[in-house]
């Protein structure tokens, strides 16, 4: 598809939903985007919107703990513009294709980290998933259907 971001390539190393929407963005706007699965694909092929999210791209199955399809894998991320990687934080890092790995060889490459509660604090290692944060956050309790709470109020509150 040609569109402002053609000729870009990503690597699109993630998995869920927010790195898949950020590389089907990617690949909406002309960039080819090819999404890096693991031997026997990606564990959220499941989820009712995963067509949608990874529309536009190609596919490629990767073992990036065999020394020579990970050597695939940085030989096309030396070629690359773009990493997207939703891995739990020191994930990158034991496979060796964090980003001070990567930008030795592609100076110029852009590393999209995707985490719930950052790379590093308390929380880091705190597994991210959609419904699991919205409960923390409180977004589950408001969500039930009443009337009056803070996300989808029907009317202003009385004085």
């Amino acid at each position: 598809m040609a569109g402002i971001l053609e000729g870009i390539k990503v690597l699109d190393l993630s998995w869920g939903i927010s790195g898949p929407m950020a590389g089907m963005l990617l690949a909406d706007n002309g960039a080819s985007v090819t999404k890096i699965e693991p031997p026997g694909g990606d564990p959220f092929r499941s989820l009712s919107g995963y067509r949608v999210w990874n529309r536009g791209k190609r596919s490629a199955i990767l073992d990036l703990k065999d020394k020579a399809q990970k050597e695939q894998f940085l030989a096309l991320a030396a070629q690359a513009d773009v990493v997207i990687e939703s891995f739990s934080p020191g994930t990158t890092k034991k496979l060796g294709i964090d980003y001070a790995t990567l930008s030795k060889g592609n100076p110029r490459l852009v590393y999209c980290s995707i985490t719930g509660y950052g790379s590093d604090g308390p929380h880091a290692d705190r597994p991210a998933y959609d419904a699991l944060v919205a409960a923390r956050t409180g977004q589950q309790w408001e969500s039930r259907g009443t009337v009056g709470g803070t996300i989808g109020r029907l009317s202003p509150p009385r004085a």
